[in-house]
Order: structure tokens, then sequence, then C-alpha cells
């Protein structure tokens, strides 16, 4: 590796440790048990000593990230030789046309057999499906049904290639262990986050310099958690991404840095200067380069709170709803996160220029982690686990406590977002007893989003579970929050439940439109940015249903 003042040798390749590893494990909630204790650890852990640490950093340098030219690639998104009314053919025919044109690379001739064979049948398909959906032209409300269908389709289709764009760097199998220790350096000394239960760095690695990588330093007091070697998640957008753990010595004024106010670069600092003591510490490297945690966004947003609720309380907003999509991929896998709380949350940035993060509108991306206290439910162990599970009482399989656990700590964050007090800390008295909506502190109606706001706080905080709504219920109160029909369309006399029902479909169809018309123009403007609003919006619609 080079610094800024020369070449210098690499940190040594570690000895390789013996470890039990839970590679997809979203976070650093168990290795304690795959590593030896820390007296026992001595100079076989790869090591960042003071000079390495400090040699290891970019200076100057900043990795460049290269913006595409549309957010998916416009033959795929938007290719006239895809008609809009013929339905998605999906990977396998994308694979297809691949082979072909390798074929054809090779010096197999462009028109062969097989090929005319593929190319009429895929004509002749399109063309009953024109032929069906031009059918009885002369009715309007056919028409309208089919376009109807037409414009559902084609938002589902959209969500599909926004997540494509969003998490095409996530879905990347990547995993490093101790021997990529050397690859990696430091863009700064100084933190890029300080979370809860880490320290956050931004680094580059020698094998991908296009991308900056997190260097996530675990606490001390962290690193002997018990290992939960069954905690197994597949990548989503809004859950922090273990890309590989391994147990380190570090200098220790990595793990302490001095308190300096964040986004202040630290260029000055000399190995001289820095303390010569060395930790060990359990390294993860991740994708997500976290600039803060949700509680230094709320504490630096208490003005624009004041001066632009609307705006504010907009962005608190989507930061629920990317949390209740994190939340819900976890239930889905029978996962409990029960440590949420505003250091737990991360931010981070996603392909932005400076201009647009200054914005006061600019939504950063929600990461969940620190899943040290988290819980798998019965369900997805392998079968000596649920074997063992057997001569277990059924209230402790049924684990009813945990059911809707983060649900309940998903309102207090309502209240913290929003710079109100956790309502069970002001009130003791709440647990003491049995409480009911009424009991619970108002927040304070200063926009549009205020009392849905509060609504949506009380019904996560129900204090009976069965009456608490779940994740999955709350998500769809922040949508319709965000995007759903004003309570001037629903408040209008219908004569029916059928012509509201009908009212409400137009609404979705005529909003579906409208995002179309936004993508098309966005494709055919300079920068080609689809922001991240505009994919949980496309997820809203796509899903809409009155």
């Amino acid at each position: 590796m080079e610094a800024q003042h020369g070449p210098v040798q690499p940190p040594p390749l570690p000895i390789k440790k013996s470890m039990n590893r839970a590679i997809s494990a979203p976070d650093n909630s168990a290795w304690g048990r795959a590593f030896p204790s820390k007296n026992g650890v001595g100079p076989k852990s790869p090591r960042l000593n003071q000079s390495q640490s400090e040699n290891n950093v970019c200076g100057e340098e900043s990795a460049s990230h290269g913006y595409p030219l549309s957010p998916v690639e416009r033959q795929v998104m938007f290719s006239s030789s895809e008609s809009l009314e013929q339905c998605c053919r999906g990977s396998g025919h994308r694979n297809e046309v691949r082979n072909r044109n390798c074929l054809q690379s090779r010096g197999t001739p462009a028109h062969s057999t097989s090929q005319l064979s593929i190319s009429s049948q895929a004509s002749s398909a399109s063309s009953l499906q024109l032929h069906h959906l031009l059918s009885n032209i002369d009715s309007k409300e056919g028409m309208y049904a089919k376009l109807s269908g037409l414009y559902a389709q084609s938002t589902r289709r959209l969500m599909n290639k926004c997540e494509d764009y969003f998490m095409r760097n996530q879905k990347k199998e990547l995993h490093f262990n101790e021997t990529s220790w050397s690859l990696f350096k430091l863009a700064s000394n100084k933190p890029c986050c300080s979370a809860r239960d880490a320290i956050y760095y931004c680094a580059t690695c020698a094998k991908d310099p296009e991308n900056n990588y997190a260097v996530k330093m675990c606490r001390a007091e962290d690193t002997n958690t018990p290992l939960n070697s069954n905690l197994s998640l597949p990548v989503h957008f809004n859950i922090q991404q273990d890309c590989g753990h391994f147990l380190a010595t570090v200098p220790s004024s990595l793990l302490h840095p001095p308190a300096a106010p964040r986004g202040c670069p630290n260029k000055d600092t000399s190995p001289a200067s820095a303390s010569s003591t060395e930790e060990d510490c359990v390294v993860v490297i991740t994708q997500e380069v976290p600039y803060c945690t949700a509680a230094d966004f709320v504490r630096e947003s208490v003005c624009s709170h004041k001066a632009q609720p609307e705006i504010y309380e907009r962005q608190v907003c989507l930061l629920l709803l990317q949390l209740c999509n994190g939340l819900e991929h976890l239930k889905e896998h029978a996962i409990i996160h029960r440590d949420l709380c505003l250091d737990n949350l991360l931010l981070a940035h996603f392909q932005t220029t400076p201009d647009k993060i200054k914005d006061g509108k600019y939504i950063p991306r929600l990461i969940v982690s620190n899943f040290s206290k988290a819980k798998q439910r019965p369900g997805s162990e392998d079968s000596k686990v649920k074997k063992d599970k057997t001569r277990l009482a059924p209230e402790i399989m049924a684990a009813s406590q945990y059911k809707k656990f983060d649900e309940f700590q998903t309102g207090i964050l309502i209240y913290e977002l929003l710079h109100q007090s956790n309502p069970f800390e002001v009130r003791t008295s709440l647990h003491e007893h049995e409480y009911s909506q009424k009991d619970l502190p108002p927040l304070k109606n200063l926009s549009v989003y205020s009392r849905g706001l509060q609504h949506l706080a009380h019904l996560l905080l129900e204090a009976d579970p069965i009456k608490r709504i779940r994740i999955s219920e709350a998500k769809r109160v922040l949508q319709c929050l965000l995007w759903g029909p004003r309570k001037d369309l629903t408040d209008q006399p219908f004569s029916h439940e059928e012509a509201l029902h009908c009212a409400l479909q137009n609404w979705i169809d005529m909003k579906r439109a409208l995002l179309m018309m936004k993508f098309a123009e966005r494709a055919l403007e300079p920068e080609h940015n689809i922001s991240l609003e505009d994919w949980l919006c496309c997820q809203y619609l796509a899903s809409a249903d009155p």
C-alpha cells in the first residue's frame, strides 16, 4: 500500500485463527464464543500498530464515484424494443439474449435457425398481447380497465428496477477475513460515525478502489457477546450487511478518538501525536458507510424542526418507513431486534452530490445495526436445535413476550424523533399499571403529519400486545400518511361503498400514471438520478389496493 508520503510496508499478514464464523450474521452480536479471552490473543491477532494506522490513512485522496447516465441501464428500463404492454419476461429472457450475443461474437452466424425461431415466437407472443389489448377499442370502460392493468404492471417493474439500482453493490457476494486486512486503507484517522456499539472509519479496498467501505471497530464491552450462530439473514437495503469480521489489534486512539465536531476531517494527525497503546477488538467490514446515527440527526435538527416542521416531520416519516421496511424483513426471517434506539440506527448517503445533501428535503438511507440482543424465533434453526426445543413448554416456545417487542420500541422512537422524551421515562407510573392511549403524552401539532404520527405512536404503544399493530400495518400507515389520498377525497358523499372503491381505484391509477411520467422525465434530465423517496413511493403504489 502507499501512503501520502511515500510507500510503506503493509501490515503483516496475520496468522489465521480457528474460529466459528457466522458470516451471514448482520452484526457483531455473536462473536464472543469464537474468540479467545482478551489476554489470550497476544501477537497472533492481525495488528494495526500505531505507525501502520497512521500510514494507512489515504490523506487527501478520495474515492471517485461513478454516476450512471441513468438510474438503471437505459436499454433495460426504457427499451424501445420492449413494448409497454408486453409482460416482463424476467431474467430468463435477458440471459437468452446475452447468450445469443456471446454466440455471435464467437463467429456463429447472426441469423441462425434457432434465433429466427426464438425471434418469431417472441414477435408472435407480442402480437397476440397487442391484439388482446386493442380488442374492444371502442369501449371506453374496457380500455380504462386495460390501462389500469398496464399502470399496475409498469409500476411493479419500475419498483424492481429501482431495487436493482439501489442494491446493485449490496447484492455482490463479498467476504473478507484476516488475510484481507492489508487490503484496506483508512481514509482518515477521524471516525465517520460513533455509534452505541462501535466506531466507524471510512476506508478503501485495494481490490475495489471505486467503492468506499466502513471499518467497524466494536467497543470492548461488546466483544464477548454470546454467539448466535443461527442468526442468518439475506441482504436488505436497511439492514447492516456483514462482509466479514475478525479479531484484530488496533491502536487505542482509534477505539477512543478525541471528541471533535462531526464532519471536520482530522488531516493533521501524525503517528507521534497518537497513543502508543493497543487494544484487541472485533473488526467488521461493511459496505455501508454511515455519517451519523439517528441520535446525532435528532440533536442537530432541533432548529430545523421549529423553523420548517412540515419538511422535518416528512423526513421523519420517510426514516420511519425505512425502519419498518428493515424490521419487516427481519420478521420474515423470525428475527426480533430487541434493542431499537436512536444510537443503533445509522444514516448513510447514497451516491449523491453535496448540493443535494445540503438540501433540507434530502432523505438519507437508514440502516439498522447492533444485533447483540437479537433473538431468532423457532422455525429457521437446524434440525438438532429444533429437537432440543421439543421439551420446552408452549409459552417458552411461543416467546409471546417478544412477538411485538420491536413494534413497541418503534412507538417510542416516534416520540424521540420528534424531539420529545420517551413517555415511559417521563411517566414511570405507566409501567406500574395498565394504561390507555389517553395516558400517553400528546405530540405537538406542528404539521399535517403530526396527528398521524401521534396516532401511529399510540397504536404501537398499546399496553395489550394483541391490540398493538404489527410493523407491516405501521408501514401501511406511514405510506398512506406520505402519499395516500387526502381526506377531502374520502369525505365525499359517495352513494355506496362500491362508488368509493371505484374512486380510490381511479386515484391509484392516476398516481401510477403520474409516477411513470416523472420517471420518464427524469430519464431526460442531465443527472438522470432517481431519489430514495421515488423508490419508496414506487413500493407503495406497486402494492396499493383500494
